[in-house]
């Protein structure tokens, strides 16, 4: 019978410049966001996870900004008003996480997205 063991991240990483986040990132259900060194990022079916449920209007391909601050980041999508959405990383400096979330206190939370493999 096989076997699945799903781990949560909870230990939050300070995240300081945005290479560190530079790429493509995707969640267990293959939602992608493409974050840019520039601080600006596109997301692909973020509106079917629980960010969109928490922000209304955003849409399939929704582009944005994140805006980095030690363990977390200040998140603005384009055209939807979302107030206090955070990028929130856990895991260690080497090897991490990062999801959207309200409350970064929270010691993790779900959709963690991982960093694609070049």
């Amino acid at each position: 019978m096989p076997f699945l063991l799903v781990s949560c991240s909870t230990y939050p990483v300070e995240v300081r410049t945005a290479d560190q986040l530079t790429g493509t990132w995707t969640d267990f259900a293959g939602r992608t966001v493409e974050f840019k060194d520039d601080g600006t990022f596109t997301a692909k079916d973020l509106d079917k996870a629980d960010v969109g449920a928490e922000c209304s209007g955003i849409a399939a391909l929704q582009k944005g900004t994140v805006s980095l601050s030690g363990a977390y980041g200040d998140v603005t999508f384009d055209g939807v008003d979302c107030e206090d959405m955070k990028l929130a990383f856990y895991g260690s400096p080497s090897s991490f996480v990062a999801c959207f979330t309200r409350d970064v206190t929270a010691g993790g939370c779900t959709g963690e997205l991982r960093r694609d493999k070049d």
